[in-house]
């Protein structure tokens, strides 16, 4: 095998909660995560010189050793041994929008690239890279519907969930991690949420009661114009609950039949740049 493609989905956050700090900084997460059909396509191809070579359809995203694909390509190389790989990366998932494009990404890239070199590298082994990558990448590595906790090493599945859409709304503004991170820390945000009743739902498969148990804490000190249009215009056009994904600044609404959420997306795509409606999906990479 000298060539290999893979799907690399995006995730939206049910829930998101921050339960503590380590001493060395990182905070501690308890969120509810749940793959969708939107997704960055990827294609691996084997080069007589050593090294990384990526391309990308999009010139706002690095090529070089900041990019996270090349991040995780060169953990998995140091373990295993130098390669050299062409990776051409092409974009549906916009950046800086809480969807976990570059996690995807670099999820779908220590699973390809174990494949195209059959480094037989384990499961808990590349889970292990990924979450020394970037807080998501373990669970981009799995997908489907889990529970994450810790900095997202902790990974416990849940009922799988098929029975809605998502409607994903991004207007132009950017919320970086590292602010949202600053600013729950300046305002003391600490755990406020119950966890039950969206697990609860999740076990049921209860799209309405799921909807009404939609929790971020980023939401508490995000500026409100950025995801306050978002969030009005998707329970206006019949979202059951609306919520922003991550650390922002894109917001999904959830819908129980395809009617509702077509209609929605009818009315709400001249209004915003970027929309989009997506299925849960039950894996987190997919190869073509």
């Amino acid at each position: 095998m000298d060539k290999i493609k893979a799907l690399a989905f995006a995730k939206i956050n049910l829930s998101l909660d921050i339960t503590g700090r380590r001493d060395d900084g990182y905070h501690l997460l308890s969120t509810v995560m749940q793959s969708v059909s939107l997704c960055d396509s990827l294609y691996f191809e084997k080069s007589n010189q050593n090294g990384i070579f990526i391309t990308c359809d999009d010139d706002s995203i690095p090529t070089g050793e900041k990019n996270i694909v090349c991040k995780a390509a060169a953990k998995l190389f140091e373990r295993y041994g130098e390669r050299g790989v062409k990776i051409h990366i092409e974009k549906k998932i916009p950046h800086g929008a809480g969807l976990a494009g570059g996690s995807a990404d670099a999820a779908a890239t220590l699973l390809a690239l174990n494949e195209l070199f059959e480094l037989n590298a384990s499961k808990d082994e590349l889970l292990k890279i990924g979450v020394s990558v970037g807080a998501d990448v373990a669970f981009c590595m799995c997908g489907g519907t889990i529970l994450c906790e810790g900095i997202g090493e902790k990974l416990t599945p849940l009922e799988p969930l098929d029975n809605f859409y998502a409607l994903i709304v991004k207007s132009d503004v950017l919320s970086p991690t590292d602010a949202a991170y600053k600013r729950c820390d300046e305002a003391n945000i600490s755990s406020s949420f119950n966890q039950d009743e969206l697990s609860g739902a999740i076990a049921q498969g209860d799209i309405s009661t799921l909807s009404k148990n939609l929790y971020n804490v980023f939401e508490l000190v995000t500026p409100k114009e950025v995801i306050n249009e978002a969030k009005a215009a998707l329970i206006e056009s019949g979202a059951l609950g609306a919520i922003m994904t991550g650390s922002g600044s894109a917001v999904f609404g959830l819908f129980d039949n395809q009617s509702d959420a077509k209609k929605a997306y009818s009315e709400l795509s001249g209004r915003f740049p970027f929309v989009h409606l997506a299925k849960p999906v039950q894996n987190g990479v997919e190869f073509k």
